[in-house]
Protein backbone atom coordinates (compact mmCIF):
# COMPACT_ATOMS: atom_id res chain seq x y z
CA UNK A 1 0.00 0.00 0.00
CA UNK A 2 1.14 3.48 -0.74
CA UNK A 3 0.96 5.72 2.36
CA UNK A 4 -1.97 7.81 1.10
CA UNK A 5 -4.06 4.83 -0.06
CA UNK A 6 -6.74 2.78 1.64
CA UNK A 7 -6.56 -0.99 1.24
CA UNK A 8 -9.50 -0.80 -1.21
CA UNK A 9 -7.73 1.79 -3.38
CA UNK A 10 -4.59 -0.33 -3.38
CA UNK A 11 -6.52 -3.41 -4.51
CA UNK A 12 -8.04 -1.52 -7.45
CA UNK A 13 -4.68 0.00 -8.45
CA UNK A 14 -2.83 -3.31 -8.18
CA UNK A 15 -5.44 -5.10 -10.27
CA UNK A 16 -4.95 -2.53 -13.04
CA UNK A 17 -1.15 -2.62 -12.85
CA UNK A 18 -0.86 -6.40 -12.76
CA UNK A 19 -3.68 -7.44 -15.10
CA UNK A 20 -4.66 -4.39 -17.15
CA UNK A 21 -8.23 -4.69 -15.87
CA UNK A 22 -10.19 -1.89 -14.21
CA UNK A 23 -12.19 -3.36 -11.34
CA UNK A 24 -15.76 -2.13 -10.97
CA UNK A 25 -16.03 -2.99 -7.28
CA UNK A 26 -14.07 -4.76 -4.58
CA UNK A 27 -15.30 -6.91 -1.73
CA UNK A 28 -13.17 -7.17 1.41
CA UNK A 29 -12.74 -10.86 2.26
CA UNK A 30 -10.24 -10.85 5.11
CA UNK A 31 -7.25 -9.18 6.67
CA UNK A 32 -4.75 -11.67 8.03
CA UNK A 33 -1.22 -11.94 9.38
CA UNK A 34 0.71 -14.65 7.49
CA UNK A 35 3.56 -14.87 10.01
CA UNK A 36 2.14 -14.00 13.44
CA UNK A 37 4.85 -13.81 16.06
CA UNK A 38 7.60 -13.29 13.50
CA UNK A 39 6.67 -10.29 11.35
CA UNK A 40 3.91 -7.70 11.62
CA UNK A 41 2.55 -7.60 8.08
CA UNK A 42 -1.21 -7.36 7.65
CA UNK A 43 -2.42 -8.69 4.29
CA UNK A 44 -5.74 -7.36 3.01
CA UNK A 45 -7.59 -9.71 0.66
CA UNK A 46 -10.22 -8.42 -1.76
CA UNK A 47 -12.25 -9.99 -4.52
CA UNK A 48 -12.65 -7.74 -7.55
CA UNK A 49 -15.87 -7.79 -9.52
CA UNK A 50 -17.00 -6.44 -12.91
CA UNK A 51 -13.44 -6.18 -14.25
CA UNK A 52 -12.97 -4.70 -17.72
CA UNK A 53 -9.75 -4.87 -19.77
CA UNK A 54 -8.58 -1.27 -20.30
CA UNK A 55 -4.80 -1.44 -20.71
CA UNK A 56 -1.80 -3.70 -20.89
CA UNK A 57 -0.36 -4.78 -17.54
CA UNK A 58 2.54 -2.65 -16.30
CA UNK A 59 3.85 -4.87 -13.47
CA UNK A 60 5.71 -8.03 -14.43
CA UNK A 61 7.91 -8.74 -11.41
CA UNK A 62 5.37 -9.90 -8.82
CA UNK A 63 4.34 -13.26 -10.27
CA UNK A 64 2.79 -15.04 -13.19
CA UNK A 65 -0.93 -14.52 -13.78
CA UNK A 66 -3.28 -16.47 -15.96
CA UNK A 67 -7.04 -16.26 -16.45
CA UNK A 68 -8.63 -19.65 -15.80
CA UNK A 69 -12.26 -20.78 -15.57
CA UNK A 70 -13.57 -20.94 -12.01
CA UNK A 71 -14.40 -24.61 -12.60
CA UNK A 72 -10.63 -25.34 -12.78
CA UNK A 73 -9.72 -23.65 -9.49
CA UNK A 74 -10.32 -26.65 -7.19
CA UNK A 75 -8.00 -28.79 -9.31
CA UNK A 76 -5.29 -26.12 -9.38
CA UNK A 77 -5.45 -25.83 -5.59
CA UNK A 78 -5.33 -29.63 -5.18
CA UNK A 79 -2.26 -29.84 -7.43
CA UNK A 80 -0.46 -27.10 -5.46
CA UNK A 81 -0.43 -24.75 -8.44
CA UNK A 82 -1.75 -21.82 -6.35
CA UNK A 83 0.65 -21.06 -3.52
CA UNK A 84 -0.07 -17.46 -2.52
CA UNK A 85 -1.93 -17.51 0.80
CA UNK A 86 -3.91 -14.37 -0.09
CA UNK A 87 -4.94 -15.82 -3.43
CA UNK A 88 -6.00 -19.05 -1.76
CA UNK A 89 -8.12 -17.16 0.78
CA UNK A 90 -9.86 -15.19 -1.98
CA UNK A 91 -10.48 -18.23 -4.17
CA UNK A 92 -11.74 -20.40 -1.30
CA UNK A 93 -14.08 -17.54 -0.33
CA UNK A 94 -15.48 -17.42 -3.88
CA UNK A 95 -15.86 -21.21 -4.05
CA UNK A 96 -17.68 -21.25 -0.70
CA UNK A 97 -20.14 -18.49 -1.59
Amino acid sequence: MDPEETPEQTAVREALEETGHQVGSVEHVATFEPMIGTVRSPHHVFVGRDAEPVADPTEFDEGVYEWVPLAEVRGLISKGRIQSSGTLIALLHILAS
